[in-house]
């Protein structure tokens, strides 16, 4: 699967979990890993540098995903199962 395509898929699953995506260029600590997860009481949200090369961004797409309580008993495609998975094990 494109590395694109993935991060779309990502996105979407985050955003259909609740959590706020945001594509805006990084600033401070965040700017040099290519966006950052964070949460704030209830709220979660996630930053996206667009200018960051797309493995930046797809790096901390998975970190906000993989351990995310949503995603132990959700159905995901068997490619994103592995990357997530994958992640989680290195």
């Amino acid at each position: 699967m494109d590395d694109l395509i993935t991060l779309s898929k990502l996105i979407d699953l985050a955003e259909e979990i609740g959590i706020s995506v945001r594509r805006a260029p990084a600033m401070g600590d965040l700017s040099s890993r290519g966006g950052g997860y964070v949460r704030v009481g209830k709220r979660e949200m996630l930053f996206l540098d667009p200018a960051a090369p797309v493995s930046d961004q797809l790096t901390i797409a998975i970190e906000a995903l993989q351990h995310h309580p949503e995603m132990t008993d959700r159905f995901l495609p068997p490619q994103l199962r592995a990357l997530l998975d994958a992640s989680e094990e290195a």
